[in-house]
Parts: C-alpha cells; sequence; structure tokens
C-alpha cells in the first residue's frame, strides 16, 4: 500500500510514527517510519543532494503533523512534488513557463499609484528597489504607470526574463511558480527565488494595497491576520527550496 492510499485510508490521519531523512540515488527522500514518500503519482519524493537543508525542511513538515494531515501546512512538500510530477513533462514545464511570463505585462509592481501619498511612500519602498533592482542588476528597463491605460513590456525585457526562467532547474521553477501565484507578481516572485529579498519584503510588497487599507482602516481579525501568516508560509516554503 503506498503513502497515499493509507492517507486515504486513514483519512488524513497521522499513520507515521518516525520521520527521518534518508539517502538514495536520486537524492534525499523523506522516510515515513522507514518507507519513502512518495508523489501522488506514484514517484519518489527526491531532493537534491545540494539542498540538504529542503531535505530537513521538508521532513520537519512531516514530523510537524498532528493527529490530522492538513495539506496546506506542507508548502515545500508541494514544491518538490510540482517538481517531481509535473516538470519533468517538457510540455508541462514550457506552458508554466509561458504562463509565468504572460504576468510580466499585469505585473502589480508596474502599476502605481501617484496618490494618495502615504501609498506613493509604500511603492517607493517596496516596489521602485525592485524596478531599480532589474534595472542594476540584469539592465532591463522596466516600464511603469500611474495611468489607467495597461503597459506592455518590450520584447527584449519579455526574451531576458523567458530566458533568465527557463534556466531555472524544476524546484527553483516550481518555488518561482508559487511565490509568483502567492504574491500575484513577477517580479516579486523573482527578486525572492533570486534571494534579492527576503520573505517578510516580499509578503509586504506583495500585500501592498491591502496593507495600506489596513494602516487608515485597522485590520480585521482572522481576515488579514491569516492571509499575512498564510503568504508568509507559501513565501517561506519558496524561500527554503532555493537554499543550498
Amino acid at each position: 500500500m503506498t503513502q497515499q492510499e493509507k492517507v486515504a485510508k486513514a483519512k488524513l490521519n497521522r499513520f507515521w510514527k518516525k520521520v527521518t531523512v534518508g539517502t538514495t540515488p536520486a537524492g534525499f527522500s523523506v522516510l515515513l517510519d522507514g518507507r519513502a514518500l512518495k508523489t501522488p503519482d506514484g514517484n519518489l519524493v527526491a531532493i537534491p543532494l545540494t539542498k540538504p537543508a529542503l531535505a530537513a525542511l521538508t521532513a520537519a513538515e512531516w514530523e510537524g503533523q498532528e493527529r490530522q494531515l492538513k495539506s496546506y501546512s506542507l508548502p515545500m512538500t508541494s514544491i518538490i512534488v510540482r517538481a517531481v510530477d509535473s516538470f519533468k513533462d517538457p510540455e508541462i514545464r514550457q506552458g508554466v513557463i509561458d504562463k509565468l511570463i504572460s504576468y510580466v505585462h499585469t505585473d502589480s509592481v508596474c502599476y502605481q499609484q501617484s496618490y494618495p501619498d502615504s501609498f506613493v511612500q509604500l511603492q517607493n519602498q517596496y516596489w521602485q528597489p525592485l524596478i531599480e533592482w532589474l534595472k542594476a542588476e540584469h539592465n532591463l528597463e522596466i516600464k511603469t504607470t500611474d495611468g489607467i491605460l495597461s503597459v506592455r513590456q518590450t520584447d527584449e525585457v519579455v526574451a531576458y526574463l523567458r530566458n533568465m526562467v527557463a534556466q531555472f532547474d524544476d524546484i527553483k521553477l516550481a518555488a518561482f511558480e508559487k511565490a509568483v501565484m502567492r504574491s500575484k507578481s513577477f517580479i516579486i516572485g523573482l527578486a525572492l527565488v533570486e534571494r534579492h529579498i527576503n520573505v517578510e519584503f516580499a509578503a509586504i510588497a506583495g500585500r501592498l494595497e491591502v496593507i495600506h487599507q489596513i494602516n487608515r482602516w485597522g485590520e480585521v481579525e482572522d481576515t488579514h491576520d491569516t492571509d499575512r501568516e498564510e503568504m508568509k508560509r507559501q513565501l517561506g516554503a519558496a524561500a527554503c527550496a532555493v537554499l543550498q
């Protein structure tokens, strides 16, 4: 019986007592009572030997499960599963890259506001440094607007970013995908997996409009705080996935 069948049979109850990290020719593996964890497609959850920290943190996710298995609390595992089950297929991998690149033209970082001053200050603090980083580090001129008309990045910018993302290994691509989808920003996700910004900065940059509203009107308990912590959890997993 596979690990997934055991989970289903146990109605998502924890069925293992001990979690350890093993080593195989394919890389590190997470062992539940000595049995290697597998993906929903039946593949080994294999973590490159160059990423011992990721292996330890992934094992810790499973050790941290209490009576019931909670899939949302396994963000690093989900990154590895995405890499192993999906990105081994060149068509799926390319499709994901194409989808991510399409967000370059609608990135929230590029659609700024000229008022109120309080929000402009937040943009200057969290968004403008990312535009400047792409210019200084990659010589990319990112177009921004504070009007109602959309902007499109140049073909040269798109081609450069596409080539950059295409060179990511499968785990880094999966981490980048999670970071982009969670922050709703290609640029924030890229800066995070390139280790230019930390999780705290990325979580703020990705929620700038919400934070501005909170600063004005206050935080809604069990909504804003829950969303904030969940974003940090997911972005934190993406950041950990690219650690060596």
